[in-house]
């Protein structure tokens, strides 16, 4: 337990450093970073930049907080960080974009990232729907129900049944993928606050269809495909651990294993079959791969899908009692102690990969380029080249350690 204690305080220290939450005096002020570097960024793209997102998941976080070491710096930064997705919404005249918060906003050149994802505006909806709640200040439910007007734009049917989201808007275009874990997540966080968001009885119906979809999407191994073509007509068969373990836990809730309460069917069953797959995948160490292609592991071990785990099995474990879940929480909690950064700058957080190779700035460029050279050519339906995972201690892994390192705390103690 001492250990568990250990890294779970460090875990909250990096959380509330600058490292993690912007304390500027610009617009950017309580906004969460999406990661930082270990070493100098060769691409723009690469500089640290204020995740929306990971933002609206901190709001989540720093509410429970609040409520778990009744602490109430946790409130305050809680509204800065409501405050900081206020000011990326966008007002327009266009409804492809009015109501929506922009991805990302970078400091460094003072600019917006002009795309729109659904599920990060989603997750900052309900950070929005929470800090509402708490405060009862009407400005946070009023940004998240033009966040809703705007995701109802994007949702994507095939033969007049929702089964889903397109993926981003972006350059007067939406995107034509679909992602399974966007299908059931989007509607589980618009479904959690469908009385602050006065949702009416049809779109509560497409949202379920939407989760249904979801749910049939999933593999007879347990896990959910990367994405779905509505080009192509057709799935991409490869298993990305963090989007499969997205449906089974994301710190808004429990999707998989609540939606039967409201109206889904075969949710839990969906849950379990879910959280078998990763105990059929983990390695003896508690960790897991970044993508699998027929069983075959791809890549590094990555914090983030190891992280959501750890909620996943104990949740399950209070659920059945099935001391295996316990088991496979232990190793995975075993490996977040093994594998948090010691050092003074990053002490606290976690690499994104692991091994965290350390690349020369030449063989960074070759791998850039490589990259590059492959998606010019073919829109190759196996992910093997993740440059971006490189030298990075990302914020959300951090997130979700403490939420399933104070879950798995809480079970063995009882």
């Amino acid at each position: 337990m001492d250990k568990i204690d250990k890294v779970l305080e460090k875990s909250i220290n990096f959380l509330l450093s600058p490292m993690s939450i912007d304390n500027s005096e610009t617009i950017a002020n309580g906004g969460f970073y999406g990661f930082q570097n270990i070493n100098e960024p060769l691409r723009n793209t690469d500089n640290p930049f204020i995740f929306y997102e990971i933002t609206g998941y901190g709001i989540n976080l720093l509410l429970k907080l609040n409520d778990w070491y009744s602490n109430e710096e946790y409130l305050k930064r809680a509204k800065k960080a409501g405050e900081c997705i206020l000011k990326a919404q966008v007002t327009s005249n266009d409804p492809n974009t009015n109501g929506s918060i922009y991805d990302r906003y970078y400091p460094h050149s003072d600019k917006f990232f002009e795309n729109f994802h659904v599920y990060p505006n989603a997750v900052c909806l309900g950070g929005l729907c929470e800090i509402y709640i708490k405060t009862n200040d009407k400005k946070f439910l009023q940004a998240a129900i033009s966040i809703k007007n705007w995701l109802f734009q994007m949702t994507a049917k095939e033969s007049d049944t929702i089964i889903g989201f397109h993926e981003f808007y972006s350059n007067n275009q939406k995107s034509q993928k679909i992602f399974p874990y966007e299908s059931i997540c989007i509607p589980f966080i618009l479904l959690k606050f469908q009385k602050e968001l006065e949702l009416t009885q049809l779109e509560i119906k497409q949202l379920l269809d939407s989760v249904q979809w979801g749910i049939k999407s999933q593999t007879a191994d347990g896990y959910f495909p990367f994405f779905y073509s509505l080009e192509k007509k057709q799935f991409n068969k490869t298993a990305y651990s963090h989007f499969t373990i997205y449906p089974l836990y994301n710190l808004m809730g429990f999707p998989l294993a609540e939606l039967d309460k409201l109206g889904s069917v075969n949710c839990f069953e969906s849950y379990q079959k879910g959280v078998d797959w990763i105990t059929k995948v983990q390695e003896s160490d508690g960790g897991l791969y970044t993508y699998y292609f027929d069983d075959e592991h791809v890549w590094h071990q990555q914090s983030p899908a190891v992280a959501q785990a750890l909620c996943s099995l104990t949740l399950l474990y209070e659920k059945t009692n099935d001391v295996k879940y316990l088991n496979a929480a232990k190793k995975t909690s075993e490996w977040l102690v093994e594998n948090q950064i010691l050092d003074k700058k990053f002490g606290g957080g976690f690499f994104w990969v692991y091994p965290n190779k350390k690349y020369s700035k030449l063989q960074k460029k070759i791998m850039y380029t490589k990259e590059i050279i492959k998606n010019k050519i073919s829109e190759s339906d196996q992910v093997k080249d993740v440059t971006v995972l490189l030298d990075k201690v990302p914020i959300w892994p951090v997130q979700f350690a403490i939420e399933g390192l104070y879950r798995y705390k809480k079970c063995i103690s009882n």
